[in-house]
């Protein structure tokens, strides 16, 4: 991510990330344009049992999971929320009895050795570095 686009409001952890050009972990791709995943954040807005907002930073490539952090009054804050969203309409026909998200972590640097690196482990067991 080129760092003109890199927003000083975010978290350090995901900042060093992004300025490093850290952003791609098969299966977990980080953003590339601030905006590429807003309808995950719109998602979790409709569908999240605590009606919490997110800036999804993260997208994992072979399922619909994310990642983002938290926002409190608009801002990013460093804890990192993991959420498998179901894109349903948001019907109150239906509404919500299930927490669409799987795991929370402190801040980037967490989620990545908790939960990035580890996925990353599983696929390089069964894919060879020479194909990606």
């Amino acid at each position: 991510m080129e760092r003109s686009k890199i927003d000083t409001a975010w978290p350090n952890a995901l900042r060093w990330f992004l300025s490093l050009d850290l952003t791609h972990f098969t299966p977990w791709h980080f953003i590339q344009d601030a905006d590429e995943m807003a309808f995950a954040a719109n998602a979790f807005r409709r569908e999240d049992v605590q009606r919490g907002e997110v800036f999804v930073f993260a997208r994992r490539q072979d399922r619909e999971d994310f990642a983002g952090l938290e926002l409190e009054n608009g801002l990013p804050t460093d804890k990192v929320v993991y959420f498998h969203p179901v894109f349903g309409n948001g019907s109150t026909d239906s509404p919500r009895t299930w927490n669409i998200v799987v795991a929370t972590y402190p801040d980037v640097f967490d989620f990545v050795a908790q939960c990035v690196v580890p996925d990353m482990k599983d696929w390089a067991v069964e894919e060879d570095a020479g194909d990606l």
